[in-house]
């Protein structure tokens, strides 16, 4: 089992839209030069990700270029494609 670690002062938790006590907590730990991106159910960290403190401004770049349109109308034909794994590595 990994080390575990106080959740630091810095950081937040957010549910996740499909429920079932899924949440991504984020955490930030300057003394290691990392943030950390954790996904929980209840009670048990089931993954987590390190990302170096350098790549946090392409992270937040990357964040905050994201928009969503409003949803389209009932019985639009204007509905765009799912995103797919391959979608999304062709924009990668």
């Amino acid at each position: 089992m990994g080390e575990l670690v106080v959740l630091p002062k810095t950081g937040d938790i957010f549910e996740d839209v499909r429920g079932g006590d899924r949440t991504m907590r984020v955490t930030c730990h300057p003394e290691r030069g990392t943030v950390v991106v954790s996904l929980w159910v209840d009670k048990i960290c089931r993954a987590s990700f390190q990302l170096a403190a350098a790549d946090l401004p392409r992270l937040q770049e990357t964040l905050a270029g994201m928009q969503f349109a409003p949803p389209p109308s009932a019985g639009s034909d204007d509905t765009p494609p799912p995103v797919t794994g391959t979608d999304w590595a062709e924009t990668a």
